[in-house]
């Protein structure tokens, strides 16, 4: 049980895809999670299992709507749906006035931190000071912060992560990522993104590259043909998938049994 929270700093440099692709390539049981207050992608662009389009409830609002009294693991499941290719999903808000009355940010990562069978790959979209969601950062077994080559981007990522990381404990809490989604062979605009963050004197564990690839992502965008594998995108997160994982292992404690509702509701 443990949460990988996902979140960029400007714009929209692929979180979502990155939060579907990573926990598609998780190496243990998960379940990926829309918590993006502007709104979530997942029921509009992705197929059910069965290849009909997903129904936006139950997602977050209902799962929030059902724990009012007291948030509990096994809603989890109640509240999820599998996208085609098996993927557990639980959908986001449908637009962001749906996020002015959810005031349960700290309790959902608390929740999700510690499911019983399963770890949380969370999209946690845009944070700023001042989101809501930054409170779910507290619960997290590790970040990833998702960027672009676009400079402006990578100014706001460096002063965001300064507060990120202060919020994780600094080099004593949990590992903070940087992957920077860039053409495949661009590697050189990496390197120099890494000097700057290093430059910066904040702590990360790593800067990764994730190759930007409009066929791979596709498979997140609903177009599921051919084989996700052999993309450049599938090949280049793999290696960072595995890295976190390994990273992470210790907050992966599973359960032989889901605990009744009573249990988990005391």
């Amino acid at each position: 049980m443990g949460l990988l929270a996902i979140a960029s700093a400007k714009g929209s440099p692929g979180v979502t895809t990155t939060a579907m692709l990573f926990a598609a390539l998780w190496p243990r049981p998960s379940v990926m999670v829309e918590c993006d207050p502007s709104g979530g992608d997942v029921a509009l662009r992705m197929p059910g299992a069965d290849g009909e389009r997903l129904d936006a409830n139950p997602g977050l609002l209902s799962l929030v709507a059902a724990g009012r009294k007291s948030l509990y693991p096994a809603l989890v499941a109640e509240h999820s749906e599998q996208i085609v290719g098996g993927l557990d999903v639980i959908t986001g808000m449908t637009a962001p006035e749906q996020a002015a009355g959810l005031g349960q940010w700290g309790q959902l990562g608390a929740l999700f931190a510690n499911l019983p069978a399963n770890d949380a790959i969370v999209d946690l979209g845009r944070i700023g000071a001042e989101t809501p969601q930054n409170a779910m950062l507290a619960s997290a077994s590790a970040v990833v912060m998702v960027v672009d080559t676009v400079p402006s981007s990578v100014v706001h990522l460096r002063e965001r992560l300064r507060k990120v990381s202060d919020s994780l404990g600094g080099a004593s809490g949990a590992p903070l990522y940087v992957v920077v989604v860039a053409p495949p062979k661009r590697s050189r605009a990496v390197g120099e993104i890494r000097d700057a963050i290093d430059r910066s004197g904040t702590t990360v564990e790593a800067v990764r590259h994730l190759a930007a690839d409009t066929s791979g992502a596709s498979f997140f965008l609903g177009q599921v043909s051919g084989n996700p594998s052999r993309t450049h995108l599938v090949r280049s997160a793999q290696p960072i998938v595995d890295e976190i994982a390994g990273r992470t292992v210790g907050s992966f404690l599973p359960s032989d049994r889901e605990p009744s509702d009573t249990e988990a509701a005391s």
